[in-house]
């Protein structure tokens, strides 16, 4: 009987010791694959966090190169001429970089900057040494169409034939335009309008005189 009893105890031993050893198995490969699932984890967050490193970096750059772009021109153009408002913080949706007086103006030439007073080598709005489609062509290499005659209608109708700064200012802290209320708005073109009739009026009494 006991060695029956032996016998059994060291069978049940034995069929434990396999158990065991076939559960220890089926655990050992969930270890590697958590181990992949976390290496894979932390790459993902590494690679954002230096995606985001090297937009900062980049936009910390476009603000510097700016900066020395504005200092240029505001060895002489300061003051009153110095760009306020709205223009002065934004970036341009075509470069994603801060507007500077390049974007609008052009790149001013080495005469321009050593002459006193400057010469006209550079984009000046409301100027008619300008062509009306080429004043208005910057305005329009930011500012989409279709937005702004969703804005108000009246853009589609002057966009080819007044320029954009006979109504808006450019450099101001508020440009008037914004917020503008109804009747003011409606007084604008009536004003606008009533001298473009005078001036016919003029033109047409000069020919027939």
């Amino acid at each position: 009987m006991k060695k029956i009893m032996q016998w059994a105890l060291l069978v049940g031993i034995c069929l434990g010791a396999s158990q065991f050893a076939r559960a220890e198995a089926a655990v050992e490969p969930a270890t590697p694959a958590s181990a992949a699932v976390s290496t894979v984890a932390d790459s993902s967050t590494a690679e954002a966090l230096a995606e985001r490193q090297a937009k900062a970096e980049k936009k910390a750059a476009a603000e510097k190169k700016a900066a020395a772009r504005f200092a240029k021109c505001d060895k002489c153009h300061d003051g009153d001429e110095g760009m306020h408002g709205k223009h002065a913080s934004v970036t341009n949706p075509n470069t994603n970089e801060a507007v500077t007086c390049t974007n609008c103006h052009g790149n001013a030439s080495a005469q321009h900057r050593k002459q006193h007073g400057g010469i006209v080598d550079v984009m000046r709005f409301g100027d008619d040494a300008f062509p009306l489609s080429q004043q208005n062509g910057v305005c329009m290499s930011c500012h989409e169409p279709d937005d702004l005659r969703k804005a108000l209608w009246a853009h589609d109708v002057h966009a080819t034939r007044v320029t954009c700064t006979s109504c808006h200012q450019l450099h101001t802290a508020k440009e008037p335009m914004v917020g503008i209320p109804e009747k003011s708005r409606i007084k604008l073109c009536v004003d606008c309008h009533s001298k473009q009739h005078e001036a016919k009026q003029q033109a047409a009494a000069k020919e027939g005189a």
